[in-house]
């Protein structure tokens, strides 16, 4: 490993796919995803039928369930690399059939006690 330490920032842990996070930032960021979704539902139908309104609102619906989606892709290949797997793996959860099993798996299984070749240590950046 280089001798320079990469901060681990929130945007690395959403967006992007190297290095390794731990079951508690996988799920803090499952919920924070699950919530900003549910928000705009809930913004949605609290609104009125106006077409206009729900036109925009659609739009920052499905604004929201794609970046939600590649960040949890992200987030599974980073999970996946802290228990020593290869990331391709995560291509499971967006399979309906399986993506609850592989989920809930991501959630419980536990971290690689030791570094391996995606990084030195849980929540932290490869580099």
């Amino acid at each position: 490993m280089s001798g320079a330490r990469i901060d681990a920032t929130v945007g690395w842990a959403l967006f992007q796919w190297d290095g390794r996070i731990g079951r508690r930032v996988f799920i803090l960021g499952s919920a924070f995803w699950m919530m900003v979704n549910a928000a705009v539902v809930a913004l949605a139908t609290a609104r009125g039928s106006d077409e206009t309104v729900t036109l925009e609102l659609l739009s920052v619906f499905f604004a929201s369930i794609a970046l939600s989606m590649v960040s949890l892709i992200m987030l599974g290949i980073k999970r996946l690399h802290d228990i020593g797997l290869p990331g391709i793996a995560a291509a499971l959860l967006v399979i309906p059939a399986f993506s609850l099993i592989v989920f809930f798996l991501l959630c419980v299984w536990p971290s690689a006690t030791t570094a391996n070749r995606y990084g030195p240590a849980s929540n932290e950046r490869a580099g």
